[in-house]
């Protein structure tokens, strides 16, 4: 990074620990310093909007995007007719899991 004149940004760094979880929990806390910037292991990070957990199973990713339907879905429910919030709620859905599918599909 110094080499490329590029600078850590300590606020939106994050670290997933990925590997076996018998190793994993060896590694439970893992702090880095890089350059002078501390980095603590998540149990979860965000990349492009992506949650990734070490199992890399997306179940918090698939829980956000299901709270979130749900929220919008009570939100309009009482403004649309019932066939417009379906196709409503499926756009939203099925754009977030398509942002992500050569993820789930890989």
């Amino acid at each position: 990074m110094t080499e490329n004149f590029l600078l850590l940004n300590s606020d939106k760094t994050e670290m997933l620990v990925l590997g076996p979880k018998k190793q994993r929990d060896l590694l439970t806390d893992l702090t880095l310093n890089l350059n002078g910037c501390i980095v603590i292991s998540q149990k979860t990070v965000k990349s492009l909007g992506v949650t990734l957990d070490p199992d890399l199973s997306f179940d918090d990713h698939i829980k956000y995007i299901s709270r979130t339907a749900f929220f919008l879905h009570s939100k309009i429910r009482n403004y649309l007719s019932k066939i417009d919030a379906e196709k409503l709620i499926h756009a939203f859905v099925t754009s977030r899991l398509d942002y992500c599918n050569v993820l789930f599909s890989g």
